[in-house]
């Protein structure tokens, strides 16, 4: 088995003179957990379907569990569990009827797909609404009954484009913790599309930032912000922040603006504070408060991104 089980090289899609993808570079490994975090129409749903054979790249390469979906598309989504954007579920039919659809397809025995169906739904939570038409589900339903029809066919990568959309906060929970069993306890891999920062930062091994169709940002979430180095809010005295940039500080010291008389301080070291902050004081700057933080994944994502739409 390939050591990644996704790898793209350059890819990059284009539709007539719009570029929605341009020259994506990154790997997800086996068992993992990856975060692709954009704005709307920054080109999340249009990597995800080159990624599962849907579209064909206009530049670049990508393998998926070592095969290239184009040429192989067939044999990587029977490998792959995928939901899409538009979970595109059959609304005449049950929930039961659409899994029991889903795993006929997948070629299991009908005692295999009774045992998987019973499974998937009591998984999400849908048992007792097994017999209704999907057409009655709410948009959280839709999209749990999505999920466990990617689950059904017991996949080693999960693909993934907003599974909690729609979702009430304690569907979310569940789902995350569904997401998280799922790749500490069978070893799955997981390509996780998300609007939900917080809970790509809890779940997330890596994560990627693509913004206008390009990657703009891949690491660690509780690193991301400051490249994994120590940081420090520091609280001016009123007026004081003017003095900042007549300072004279390491090239290893960072001192950047956040809101009013606050600032953050990223240093190499945490002992590096000290000096930092005799600094301040010989210059006459009041400190009122010093406080060793972590750079949220919100945070980062924000600065990079900004509010804007990349539609």
């Amino acid at each position: 088995m390939d050591s990644q089980a996704i790898e793209c090289h350059g890819l990059s899609r284009r539709f007539g003179a719009r570029m929605a993808v341009s020259d994506l570079a990154f790997n997800v490994p086996h068992g993992s957990v990856f975060g692709f975090l954009g704005p709307n129409g920054a080109g999340k749903t249009t990597t995800v379907r080159m990624l599962v054979g849907m579209l064909r790249p206009s530049g670049g390469s990508v393998k998926v569990l070592g095969r290239d979906p184009i040429v192989e598309g067939e044999w990587v989504r029977s490998h792959c569990g995928v939901m899409l954007d538009n979970v595109g579920l059959y609304d005449r039919l049950s929930a039961r009827q659409n899994l029991d659809f889903a795993a006929r397809v997948a070629r299991f025995t009908v005692a295999q797909r009774r045992e998987r169906v019973e499974s998937a739904l009591h998984l999400i939570d849908l048992w007792d609404r097994r017999d209704d038409r999907v057409s009655s589900f709410s948009k959280g339903m839709r999209q749990k009954l999505g999920l466990a029809r990617a689950l059904i066919a017991d996949p080693e990568l999960l693909i993934l484009d907003e599974p909690t959309a729609g979702l009430d906060p304690t569907n979310i929970v569940m789902v995350r913790d569904l997401l998280v069993s799922l790749a500490q306890e069978s070893g799955r891999t997981i390509f996780l599309c998300t609007h939900l920062l917080a809970e790509a930062q809890r779940i997330c091994d890596r994560v990627a930032i693509i913004q206008g169709g390009r990657l703009v940002a891949i690491g660690d979430p509780n690193k991301l912000g400051s490249q994994g180095l120590p940081t420090f809010r520091l609280t001016l005295s009123g007026g004081d922040s003017d003095k900042i940039g007549d300072l004279s500080l390491p090239e290893d010291v960072q001192l950047s603006p956040l809101i009013g008389d606050e600032w953050r301080a990223t240093v190499a070291d945490p002992a590096d504070i000290e000096p930092v902050v005799a600094t301040l004081v010989g210059a006459h700057i009041g400190i009122r408060a010093v406080i060793p933080e972590q750079v949220s994944l919100e945070e980062e994502y924000l600065r990079l991104v900004g509010g804007e739409r990349n539609d």
